[in-house]
């Protein structure tokens, strides 16, 4: 077979699906929730975007998550996210803590949902995500987006982005990207924010997440050319 036309066959659905014979696919299959819930950007707090969470995890005390835009196949891969308990976080050097961001407000409030099938009843949906909620709602993450799909969502362009969360009422999202979210997956978030005070405990985040909040400042990434020997 000439080059072109072997080179043709990448694109080809059936060299495509050989893959899954010939091919490990260990990490990815490891993969066992998924968490849809909102992103800001930490040097623009006004720039929303809809993140769906693919996690793993490595200990109890440790999540990583790759990030799309969506659940569809085509779905774009946006960033990933790293989740760490309570104790992981109160033990971070003070310069490291200014990456990360609590989920307390996130689960409290509703925003962070288990993305269950769509045949899955909304009071079943409730009853599964109840111990992730209890567990996440302790927890810290540290987020990068590597596709700013908002302002270029043809291509990754530029540096990467801190992401962070919300921590009160008011900082968004939007009320029709919220509600375009929750017709999509035959969810209520107001509806889940009062369910949710129905088991959630009290609890207060450890100092030094959503740094923002004393500092009024966000963290961008810069790119900056050094000598490679």
């Amino acid at each position: 077979m000439e080059p072109e036309s072997t080179r043709s066959l990448y694109h080809s659905v059936p060299y495509q699906a050989s893959g899954t014979a010939v091919m490990s696919f260990r990490p990815i299959n490891a993969i066992h929730q998924h968490l849809c819930a909102f992103h800001n950007y930490s040097q623009d707090r006004s720039r929303h975007v809809e993140a769906h969470h693919y996690c793993q995890h490595l200990s109890h005390d440790f999540h990583q998550c790759v990030i799309y835009d969506s659940d569809e196949a085509d779905a774009r891969l946006i960033g990933i996210e790293y989740i760490a308990s309570e104790k992981i976080f109160t033990s971070l050097p003070e310069e490291e803590k200014k990456y990360w961001h609590s989920h307390k407000y996130e689960v409290e409030s509703g925003l962070l949902q288990l993305a269950t099938k769509p045949l899955v009843p909304g009071a079943a949906a409730d009853v599964a995500e109840q111990p992730a909620m209890l567990e996440l709602q302790r927890t810290y993450g540290k987020t990068i987006h590597t596709w700013a799909i908002d302002t270029s969502p043809e291509l990754p362009l530029g540096p990467p982005s801190l992401m962070m969360s919300y921590t009160g009422d008011g900082q968004g999202p939007p009320k029709d990207l919220l509600q375009q979210r929750d017709m999509k997956w035959g969810q209520d978030t107001a509806t889940k924010r009062e369910s949710r005070k129905g088991y959630l405990p009290a609890y207060e985040k450890a100092d030094g997440a959503d740094g923002w909040e004393k500092t009024g400042r966000g963290i961008i990434f810069e790119s900056k050319e050094v000598f490679s020997p």
